[in-house]
């Protein structure tokens, strides 16, 4: 049951987006798996079935209850709108289904699986998002039925007529990291399948972030001869995202240079505004930055709201998957998974400066996969090597000296 209601918990993480496509009342499919996987958690822990990795993950939850409640505090005592203030931290209230996700990642099994899912989550994005496009081409899908399906669910943002922007795209580039890292059956095939759905994306932030945690990997594992065919297609696609596909657009490329503005507007209000007590605390839940509730980049998010000790706790799980990697054994087939989960981790990373992914349940609830995934996985060889016998032929021998 766990492990049905963990794969149904992923699927919808990898595909569902930003949570809202599917609703059950007042409340959507995303929140009322949330409430199950802590029911679940809640009814492990009452029988005593504490699994490996809970206690790290209850650290983490009480962590990030000591950064966000005073922050969510001194909002209220500027008076902020409690509104803008539930609004914010709703998101990251995610951060709960840690201790979930470390029973569950306690198995081997289960962190394999979570691997295949993205994949499989990569795939079914990608052909979906294909066939839309091609639909649109040939006039069997009308442009206008579809934009009004999709536009009202906040979902989805069009790029013109031809192409648009889905929240769980993010995830066409983590099947990327999880292909090139494990090469599994087909991968050259679905490589091609996914990162062509990727390109036509049209998002930079996409690009970007896939690019430079595709070549950290290939270099991370001594592949140079990767990285110089990969610097190859990633440069086709670069052009074609950056400067050819957006020209044909005017719109586009007006909404692309205002959003560009935004962003140097964002930095420059933080750089000019900030105090003291914003270094050391933030302004609270509920501040406005540069008129606006929210911002792109998640760590100036952090900074402005939480202080310089909320950025740090928002690095702490990049942190944590870094030093359960270097600890996973390089002689094992799990490294490959390794690989995946950490890298997949930067890539949310590099994401997160221009689109808030990593305090956000779609970017988020990958993270907190990744930290207990690689955890297990950097424990295999202290389990095998004290369960295990020795076998027999590389026991010592013991001769009985000649008298």
């Amino acid at each position: 049951m766990i492990d049905a209601l963990f794969t149904v918990t992923l699927l919808d993480l990898f595909i569902g987006g930003g949570g809202r496509l599917v609703e059950i009342g007042p409340a959507t499919l995303r929140m009322v798996l949330f409430a199950l996987s802590l029911c679940c958690t809640l009814y492990m822990g009452l029988l005593g079935r504490r699994q490996d990795g809970q206690v790290l993950a209850l650290a983490l939850v009480a962590l990030y209850l000591m950064v966000h409640i005073p922050a969510f505090i001194l909002g209220t005592l500027r008076g902020h709108p409690l509104p803008d203030m539930l609004g914010e931290i709703q998101p990251t209230l995610y951060f709960l289904a840690a201790p979930f996700f470390a029973m569950v990642l306690s198995s081997p099994a289960m962190v394999r699986r979570t691997a295949s899912l993205v994949v499989v989550a990569g795939a079914t994005l990608a052909i979906s998002y294909l066939l839309v496009l091609v639909g649109l081409a040939i006039g069997v899908i009308d442009f206008a039925p579809l934009y009004t399906a999709m536009s009202t669910s906040g979902e989805f943002f069009f790029r013109g007529e031809s192409f648009f922007f889905y929240k769980g795209f993010l995830y066409l580039g983590i099947a990327i990291i999880f292909l090139v890292a494990v090469r599994g059956k087909h991968w050259r095939s679905l490589l091609i399948l996914i990162a062509g759905a990727l390109i036509l994306t049209l998002t930079r932030g996409f690009v970007l972030s896939t690019s430079v945690a595709l070549l950290l990997l290939l270099a991370a594992t001594g592949r140079w001869r990767s990285i110089a065919y990969a610097a190859i297609p990633i440069g086709a696609a670069a052009i074609l995202v950056f400067v050819q596909l957006p020209s044909l657009d005017e719109g586009f490329l007006d909404q692309r240079d205002i959003s560009n503005s935004q962003r140097l507007d964002d930095v420059s209000y933080i750089v000019e505004n900030a105090t003291v007590g914003t270094i050391l605390m933030g302004e609270g839940f509920g501040s406005l930055i540069n008129e606006r509730l929210n911002i792109e980049n998640s760590f100036l998010w952090a900074f402005w709201k939480l202080g310089l000790i909320g950025v740090a706790f928002w690095t702490l799980p990049l942190a944590m998957s870094v030093y359960y990697y270097v600890r996973v054994p390089k002689d094992e087939s799990s490294h490959r998974l390794a690989l995946g989960f950490l890298f997949g981790t930067v890539l949310v990373y590099v994401q997160t400066q221009t689109n808030p992914y990593l305090n956000n349940p779609i970017g988020l609830s990958f993270v907190l996969l990744s930290v207990f995934s690689l955890r297990t996985l950097s424990r295999q060889r202290f389990v095998k090597t004290r369960l295990e016998p020795v076998p027999a032929r590389h026991r010592p021998v013991h001769r009985i000296p000649a008298l």
